[in-house]
């Protein structure tokens, strides 16, 4: 699990022509680097476990992501269609804050995350991300 894999899934823009996200509807922290992940489906929803560890500690994450490696800081997480960690001086989403898209999150939840609750699969049509990566992957 390294953020090179996401780059390489995301500067594929062939994969995301039919490709409609809905975003997060909330995050909850669980435990170390363990988030509890909300995603919007189709009249849905579908929830999944994450351990960002490898992303945030084990890998580079790059100078924006490095201050999430202080627990304190990373439990104070949020899930509005995007996973976001405010600014931990003012509590406010600005300069300090700290996000990361929802397809990206998505993108690692249905690659590396414990599935909780699946939603259906989204109406005809429409790719979810998992498919894409299962295109990918084969």
């Amino acid at each position: 699990m390294t953020w090179k894999e996401w780059d390489e899934y995301a500067s594929n823009e062939a994969l995301w022509q039919d490709h409609e996200e809905k975003g997060l509807l909330k995050a909850e922290y669980v435990r170390d680097y363990i988030l509890r992940l909300w995603f919007e489906d189709d009249l849905n929803v579908s929830i999944y476990e994450l351990d960002f560890y490898p992303l945030i500690v084990e890998d580079n994450p790059g100078e924006v992501f490095l201050p999430l490696r202080d627990k304190e800081r990373f439990r104070l997480v949020e899930g509005d269609y995007a996973l976001i960690w405010l600014n931990p001086e003012t509590g406010v989403y600005d300069e300090k804050a700290i996000d990361i898209a929802p397809e990206c999150i998505r993108f690692f939840c249905e690659k590396f995350g414990k599935k909780l609750k699946v939603a259906e699969k989204p109406l005809a049509g429409k790719s979810s991300i998992n498919e894409d990566v299962q295109m990918i992957d084969n």
